[in-house]
């Protein structure tokens, strides 16, 4: 039997596998959950994948084309379940990588309702019952200015430099701005959302900022210069890769493993770029 089928045959019997909740903390902690759910899978949808996803986020259209190309090479038919506006705890940020659901909601979306939730952040503080696949997407840190060059040399001391509160990169921006001497820094302003960062650099509150590249590239259909930015990945200090993939429950081993086959061979043959440029989450100009 091709390998394709053996693979399509495989996710049609996950649909129909009971899998039991690993570990008696989580349990504790999930107390108000059906106990049906901690003990089996209530979905059963043959060879369909369903993905959960934020429709609101700036990733949300490629996600979905992505999600179509992993279940076309998986022989598998794709659906989706859109996380709606009451499901939030608080409004998502469009610009933003952050899933902004309680632990809670999340395990049940995973039982009930999706095989896999797309647009989850590697982290060591994810859940111990989920696994993330291996990400679709790593994206850099960028310092965003509206001179001709985006260098920190070439921001003025005194400037601010905005940022938003607990991105990646925000710690490393505290920490090399406090080891710099008085008279010759820079100023962290924080902000609640990207967005918000962007408009205050556009209108010149702040003198630069730090945002990831596909919030970047969201926010200008991928011409900062059209916007009157200039951006680089040159920073004065190390900042770790927002690396993103599909969570599902760790009980579902053998989905996951397929997945991350699915996007290590659509990155390899240069599908994900492609999504990526379509989208407008890379520069227009191929830089």
């Amino acid at each position: 039997m091709p390998l394709s089928s053996k693979i399509a045959v495989r996710i049609a019997m996950l649909g129909t596998t009971l899998t039991l909740f690993i570990g008696s903390a989580l349990g504790q902690s999930f107390d108000i959950v059906p106990r049906d759910l901690y003990t089996e899978r209530m979905r059963q949808e043959g060879s369909k994948l369903v993905f959960c996803i934020n429709p609101e986020g700036v990733l949300a259209q490629f996600e979905r084309d992505l999600a179509h190309n992993i279940g076309q090479s998986l022989l598998a038919e794709v659906e989706f379940y859109e996380v709606g506006a009451g499901d939030w705890p608080t409004r998502p940020l469009p610009l933003d990588y952050r899933i902004v659901l309680t632990e809670q909601q999340m395990f049940i979306m995973l039982a009930q309702e999706c095989d896999g939730f797309m647009g989850f952040l590697l982290s060591a503080s994810n859940p111990s019952w989920m696994t993330i696949s291996q990400p679709y997407i790593s994206a850099r840190t960028v310092l965003v200015t509206r001179s001709d060059t985006a260098s920190l040399a070439e921001v003025p001391y005194g400037e601010k430099i905005g940022v938003r509160m607990m991105a990646s990169g925000d710690n490393r921006l505290i920490q090399y701005l406090a080891a710099q001497p008085d008279d010759a820094n820079w100023r962290r302003t924080p902000y609640p959302d990207n967005a918000l960062m962007l408009e205050r650099l556009t209108d010149g509150t702040i003198g630069a900022g730090m945002i990831w590249e596909y919030g970047l590239f969201g926010a200008t259909e991928g011409e900062p210069a059209a916007a009157g930015l200039s951006y680089s990945y040159e920073l004065p200090f190390p900042v770790d890769p927002i690396e993103i993939g599909i969570a599902t429950r760790s009980e579902d081993s053998y989905l996951n493993n397929v997945l991350s086959e699915a996007i290590a061979a659509l990155r390899a043959d240069g599908t994900i770029d492609m999504l990526l440029a379509e989208n407008g989450l890379t520069a227009a100009s191929g830089n």
